[in-house]
């Protein structure tokens, strides 16, 4: 008998002991399957109606706020996804991980098969999924939720870029890397015109320079990597062959690589026995290097979220109308603004980004020099402002690209003074409007950037002036809130660099809310409380978690949703705010200046690590976001399919208030995630309630927010 026949036998054993009640039932062949489906559900909803009436009005739908998932406990939820399961029994679903190709569900049927011994088609990741239901809907497997010193333990796991230990490892690398970045300037064969070392100066001299030259964000954009030879010299030639031979074939096939002299310096490049923390980088790792996956998809690769495919003079999948290419937007209140500048760029390039989709068709956006302004756009964004004025619901405005920090001063003051000049005549145009014909004010202005993380150098004096400046004038049209969104997914991002660049956009009045995108490797236990703490000690404010979206390209990096809700559930709640702290934290935003001493005396006075003032959830390959979902199905290998809902605690367009639900079949199954958190060196008993998170309901918005709509 081989290991995979007696995992097997060990995993049916385990049933038949676990719940040999309803195992008895699928053995029972004097039972048709149709009979035995009938009876089971018979038995389920009446266990359920008895014993657990809570989880029995959450699956009518008769109570199903977020008050009401709380109340549903390891059993009451399997009872929930048993009944899920009978319910869509030998439905079939479109699987977009494999091309579309149509796969049916049928876990039930499935396990009886195995259990009787039939020939039949599953893989053991199947198998304990199933076995872990069994034992939940018989209390053999309960959830115990960790207790807040045992969530403080697995933080300190975790170091910060603002440890003592990691800075000074840091300027190591950075010594190094200078080092390169000397012979380099030394031996180019096209010199540039403004970084050349004068005749005569020594090796010293010349090391000094590149010093100075390391603070000019213009610097580090010009000496970004672009190739994968390049990228291990500058990480002092530590990556494996694997991990070479993936870089060299997504070179190969088309896939840019972007990454600047500064974010390299905060790889580790020395061996794991000189680390004092091993893996301590692995989350920023995991967006620099790509996946084999990755690869062999990029040009095949489908835009995930359908509002990204617009056709000029059609509406978009959320029913909207609009002006340009510039314009995204899925909700009636907000859009997303991209200008045609350098704003179109990154000063980095992340593994997960959503325009792989985009690059697929040749179009980069790291020739920086192809991306000045061109001379019709300052007529084209004359007519997007026009857009913004003459609708009648929106008031909020995201700018971002790319990057919106990655325009130059010149060009983000040319935008932000039309945001300005459009706020301030959609304000006056209400002046000849009814009370009843009023359009929305512009309330919000948010610019989204990963600046602070790949290249903070970039929040010069210059742009902070330009920035304090539109504040002040932004208050006198209306405007209150003006916010920075980072994307920072781990601790040891945020370095002495980054807490200067945030420190400076605070002064200028604006807030800084964080949305970490989260890995596998960022999933670990304790990482992303860690993360939120940090962002605290230095006055940002958490604003989402995002679970990684796409299809089989993101699949290496994609964390289960059943991972993203026990995150949720048992170490983000150790930073829930007590209800009496609530109307204190509502003007926090419009008082960035003092957001640490205001987030301190919150932690002080609620004595809690970190305010959680963010919502795990997920982009939506439909329209939108969300984390309120069921599991109602499971693929033979293993892989859970999901139906989710829309975000009901805000408005949407008609379009998709008449879409329904959404439904997701995960890239990978639980067991596949905890083999790989296993290989990052991760207990997976740790993770043991993981299989009791079948079902999830989005957060209700933090009061820092309040008055605040998302996009």
């Amino acid at each position: 008998m081989n290991r995979h026949t007696e995992r097997i036998a060990e995993l049916v054993a385990k049933m038949k002991a676990d719940n040999p009640q309803i195992i008895d039932l699928f053995l029972d062949q004097k039972l048709e399957d149709a009979a035995m489906l009938a009876l089971l559900r018979e038995q389920t909803s009446a266990v359920m109606q008895q014993q657990y009436p809570k989880a029995w009005a959450y699956y009518t739908g008769e109570e199903q706020t977020e008050q009401d998932y709380y109340k549903l406990m390891s059993t009451s939820m399997a009872y929930l996804r048993l009944m899920d399961y009978l319910d869509n029994e030998g439905k079939s679903f479109e699987d977009m991980n494999l091309k579309g190709q149509t796969v049916i569900s049928s876990p039930l049927l499935l396990l009886r098969k195995i259990l009787l011994g039939q020939e039949s088609s599953f893989s053991l990741d199947f198998l304990e999924d199933m076995a872990h239901l069994m034992a939940q809907l018989s209390g053999a497997e309960e959830r115990i939720i960790p207790t807040r010193n045992q969530v403080q333990e697995w933080m300190e796991r975790h170091p910060s870029g603002l440890d003592e230990q990691v800075i000074a490892w840091r300027a190591h690398n950075k010594d190094r890397i200078v080092g390169l970045l000397v012979h380099r300037i030394e031996h180019e064969e096209k010199k540039s015109s403004f970084y050349q070392f004068k005749e005569g100066m020594s090796k010293k001299e010349k090391h000094k320079q590149v010093l100075a030259w390391w603070k000019e964000d213009r610097f580090h954009l010009f000496y970004a990597i672009r190739n994968a030879e390049d990228l291990n010299r500058y990480l002092d030639n530590s990556l494996d062959e694997k991990t070479m031979t993936i870089m060299q074939d997504a070179q190969k096939k088309g896939i840019p690589i972007f990454a600047t002299p500064y974010f390299l310096s905060l790889i580790d490049t020395r061996e794991p026995k000189e680390q004092e923390h091993e893996g301590s980088d692995l989350a920023i790792r995991a967006y620099l290097f790509y996946s084999r996956d990755l690869v062999e998809e990029f040009g095949s690769i489908v835009a995930w979220e359908k509002e990204d495919i617009a056709k000029p003079g059609e509406p978009n999948a959320a029913g909207w109308l609009l002006p340009s290419h510039n314009v995204h937007r899925r909700y009636p209140n907000v859009a997303i603004f991209i200008p045609d500048t350098m704003g179109r760029a990154c000063g980095g390039l992340c593994s997960y980004c959503q325009r792989m989709y985009d690059f697929q068709g040749g179009r980069f956006n790291f020739e920086l020099e192809k991306l000045r302004p061109k001379k019709s756009w300052k007529e084209q964004l004359e007519l997007n402002m026009e857009y913004f004025r003459n609708d009648p619901y929106l008031w909020d405005i995201l700018i971002t690209g790319g990057d919106a920090f990655m325009s130059s001063v010149k060009s983000l003051k040319a935008i932000l003074d039309a945001v300005l000049e459009m706020a301030r005549k959609k304000r006056k145009d209400n002046e000849k409007r009814s009370l009843e014909d009023q359009y929305a004010p512009m309330r919000r202005v948010r610019l989204g950037t990963k600046i602070p993380v790949y290249l903070p150098q970039r929040v010069t004096k210059e742009l902070v002036e330009v920035l304090a400046d539109f504040r002040m004038k932004a208050a006198e049209v209306g405007i209150d809130q003006c916010v920075v969104q980072t994307h920072i997914s781990s601790a040891m991002e945020v370095t002495p660099e980054t807490k200067k660049a945030v420190s400076r956009l605070l002064k200028a009045g604006w807030a800084v809310t964080n949305q970490q995108v989260f890995t596998v490797e960022a999933s670990r236990r304790g990482h992303s409380a860690k993360l939120r703490k940090v962002l605290n000690d230095i006055g940002v404010l958490p604003y989402y978690t995002f679970s990684v979206k796409g299809f089989k390209e993101n699949r290496e990096i994609f964390a289960t949703n059943a991972r993203s809700t026990q995150e949720q559930v048992e170490e983000s709640s150790i930073g829930q705010v007590a209800q009496r702290y609530h109307a204190v934290m509502r003007p926090f935003m419009s008082e960035a200046s003092k957001m640490v001493e205001q987030i301190d005396s919150i932690r002080k006075g609620d004595e809690i690590p970190f305010i959680s003032t963010d919502r795990n959830t997920l982009n939506l390959p439909g329209v939108g976001k969300s984390n309120t979902y069921r599991t109602i199905g499971i693929t033979e290998d293993g892989r859970r399919i999901l139906r989710f809902e829309f975000d009901h605690t805000r408005p949407h367009s008609k379009v998709i208030e008449e879409m329904g639900s959404v439904i997701i079949i995960e890239s990978k199954s639980i067991a596949q995630y905890l083999r790989q958190l296993e290989d990052m060196g991760e207990d997976s008993n740790e993770y043991a309630t993981i299989w009791g998170y079948s079902a999830g309901s989005l957060e209700p918005r933090s009061t820092v927010f309040e008055g605040l709509t998302k996009t």
